[in-house]
C-alpha cells in the first residue's frame, strides 16, 4: 500500500508539473536583455559623483525595465573576482527591441558625450534571460 501512495503521489507532482509555463527559447518575445556596463573613471575621487548621477539618469529613459547601480562588493579578494572597477550598472529590458531604443535615446547620447572624458575604460555584457 505504501508503494502505491509514493507511486500516485509522483504521478500527481508529474501532473502538475505539466501546468508550469515555462519560457520557450523560439519566441524573441519573451526573451529580456540585461545590459551590464563596469566604468574604470580616472579620477574617481573626483567624477565618480558625476558620473553615477548620469547613470541614475540615463537609466530613467522610457525603454528601460529597471535598473541597478553598484560600487565593487567588499566580498573576498579571489582570482575570478574582479573588484578592479568603479561603477557598475545593470539595465533591464523587455526586449532587444528595447535595448536598441535606448542606445539611441538623445539621453543615453547625451550622458556618453558629458562622461566620456571621465573613464578610461568601459565594458559592457548584454545577455537574455
Amino acid at each position: 500500500m505504501l508503494t502505491r501512495r509514493k507511486f500516485m503521489a509522483a504521478l500527481s507532482a508529474i501532473g502538475l508539473g505539466a501546468g508550469i509555463p515555462f519560457q520557450s527559447k523560439s519566441n524573441p518575445q519573451s526573451t529580456m536583455i540585461v545590459h551590464q556596463v563596469f566604468f574604470w573613471l580616472h579620477h574617481p575621487e573626483k567624477d565618480m559623483q558625476a558620473v553615477w548621477e548620469g547613470c541614475k539618469k540615463i537609466a530613467s529613459t522610457k525603454s528601460v525595465k529597471d535598473y541597478k547601480l553598484g560600487k565593487p562588493a567588499g566580498t573576498a579578494r579571489r582570482e575570478v573576482v574582479d573588484h578592479s572597477f568603479h561603477i557598475s550598472l545593470t539595465v533591464y529590458f523587455e526586449s532587444v527591441e528595447a535595448h536598441d531604443l535606448y542606445q539611441t535615446d538623445p539621453v543615453h547620447l547625451a550622458f556618453v558625450d558629458d562622461h566620456k572624458d571621465k573613464w578610461s575604460q568601459v565594458k559592457v555584457y548584454d545577455f537574455e534571460v
